[in-house]
């Protein structure tokens, strides 16, 4: 693109200034929502062991079903990292982090398709609001979302090569970073290593291109993925994770346009739009990148390998999309060209308002982790509190090693490739929905208490509240918990237990307990569960049935 067309496809001030506040309004009420992320948590517990020293952390620590077993990779940056923020500033501190690394995927992205590919603003607006909608799903506290930030940097560097200026090696100490960071470091040598055989191919067609230092950058990389403490089982841990585990884990679950709808409707557009792009660019430009066809084969084959991998295919094929769509200049460059960037703006700030998730907020998100359940347990007089060994839910796992570590180990928790072996996951699953698969595994483990989350809707687990060996003492929106009626918590038990509730069935266990003549005790139950927790919303629900208001 000349310097004169740029000039003649620049958005009008007023229209500029409109648009860079409706995209820094999405990016902020994005990267500023609360705490969301499940394995944030034993990834700051382990950050503070870490700096402490102590206990030895090259085997497990946290659970009670692999202790002392190998622990043999840990992403021990990003987990003093957030270690530090939260004794910096607690939840706001974490949160920030996370706005400032979703604010650098938008500069970042600007920086990529504006001014090293030099596509028209308000085409390069359309791409890039698509791309950070694609994305945004998988922007939590976590250190894939620093991964995504160094891989769009990558590129960045990349395309300053192309267009000859300096900074290309700048790409290995960046890769040593994010390895000490974050495993998906992998993948930067996987696409510096496409970036030098494309180089390679346009040597080969006569073209000026350097080829010999893309080469070694690569080289470079890869060998910069294992400076880390751990060396190579960055790359085992990492096979083992895609392998034996993948089919275990939501976010490793193949991609299917059901996932796609519900969890980044967006990255259909990313999809289509780097289709139709490469497309135009192969047909129409010349000479042909082979650098857009090996982006555009590499968003493709690494994106669509699982829905953890779907933010890869909207950044790496970011670039072949605008560059291809660029040749329709009139649709860029023309009177509409304003329009066509406020509206993109526009359609991302209003897809990011619309999400079914938090508002913008220095905490954690409402009713997503089991707070109640915690209060609960901190409240009770240490003589009552539970003791013994837990069965949790997976997804809490990381949140009890970070509040009640070392008092209490967990079963389970986030480090599934880490630490538990894919047939324990698969055990645990059983268990959920098994009556005898959970005896048996009481009896090898001698379970004395359950914390789980609170799904009535999940009648598998009703098993947990018709067994009479187990006692529920308290059930709020997102926790039940439960004890063993003659174990270590028996008293426990009969101080705090539920006599005639069911919390998988609670209307039914109602009618039961009234059919026995006990309706009054049960609903006086009802009303203490809410008491509790009054904003759980299957107790009031089933209160709402039984004694509706007066009208």
């Amino acid at each position: 693109m000349s310097a004169a067309s740029s000039d003649a496809a620049r958005l009008p001030v007023a229209v500029e200034r409109l648009v860079l506040v409706l995209l820094g309004t999405a990016v902020l009420v994005h990267g500023l929502r609360p705490i969301i992320d499940l394995d944030l948590w034993w990834h700051m517990r382990l950050g503070e062991l870490l700096i402490a020293g102590e206990p030895d952390t090259s085997v497990d620590v946290f659970s009670h079903t692999f202790a002392g077993t190998p622990w043999p990779w840990k992403d021990w940056g990003s987990a003093i990292l957030f270690h530090g923020l939260w004794r910096l500033g607690g939840p706001t501190a974490i949160i920030a982090f996370k706005a400032l690394l979703f604010a650098s995927t938008a500069a970042l992205s600007w920086r990529l398709l504006r001014h090293e590919r030099r596509v028209p603003p308000a085409l390069a607006l359309v791409v890039a609001a698509a791309t950070l909608d694609a994305v945004a799903f998988r922007f939590t506290e976590r250190a894939a979302s620093i991964s995504l930030v160094v891989l769009l940097a990558i590129l960045v560097l990349v395309e300053r090569d192309r267009g000859g200026k300096r900074g290309l090696w700048w790409a290995i100490p960046l890769t040593i970073l994010n390895a000490n960071l974050h495993r998906a470091a992998l993948l930067l040598p996987v696409v510096l290593g496409g970036y030098a055989a494309a180089c390679m191919l346009e040597a080969r067609l006569g073209r000026e291109r350097d080829w010999r230092r893309p080469v070694m950058v690569a080289v470079g990389s890869g060998l910069g993925c294992l400076v880390t403490p751990y060396g190579i089982a960055i790359v085992t841990t990492t096979v083992a994770l895609m392998g034996e585990h993948s089919p275990l884990i939501t976010e490793w679950a193949p991609v299917s346009v059901a996932l796609i709808a519900a969890l980044t409707p967006a990255s259909f557009l990313t999809i289509g739009l780097l289709g139709l792009g490469t497309g135009l660019g192969q047909w129409k430009q010349r000479p042909w990148e082979p650098w857009d066809l090996v982006l555009a084969a590499m968003a493709l084959g690494l994106g669509l390998g699982s829905m953890r991998h779907l933010p890869v295919l909207a950044l790496l094929g970011a670039g072949p999309a605008a560059s291809g769509l660029a040749v329709v200049s009139r649709a860029w460059e023309g009177r509409l060209r304003g329009l066509i960037g406020v509206a993109a703006a526009g359609v991302l700030l209003a897809s990011t308002w619309v999400r079914p998730v938090a508002r913008p907020g220095p905490a954690l998100a409402p009713a997503h982790f089991p707070e109640e359940g915690l209060a609960f347990v901190q409240e009770l007089p240490p003589q009552q509190r539970p003791s013994g060994a837990l069965f949790n839910e997976f997804g809490y796992g990381g949140f009890i090693v970070f509040h009640l570590w070392p008092e209490q180990r967990v079963f389970i928790d986030g480090r599934t490739d880490l630490v538990y072996p894919a047939s324990f996951v698969q055990r645990y699953v059983e268990c959920l929905h098994d009556p005898r698969a959970f005896a048996q595994e009481v009896r090898e483990r001698d379970l004395q208490w359950v914390w789980l989350d609170n799904v009535p809707m999940d009648r598998g687990r009703l098993h947990f509240d018709l067994d009479p060996r187990w006692t529920l003492v308290h059930a709020s929106r997102r926790a039940l918990i439960y004890v063993r009626a003659d174990g270590v918590n028996a008293e426990l038990g009969r101080a705090h237990g539920y006599r005639w509730l069911a919390a998988h069935d609670l209307l039914g266990s109602l009618h039961a307990a009234a059919a026995r003549g006990q309706g009054p005790a049960a609903l006086a139950e009802l009303r203490r569960m809410i008491e509790d927790d009054p904003e759980n919303p299957y107790a009031l629900a089933t209160l709402a049935q039984v004694a509706p208001p007066p009208r």
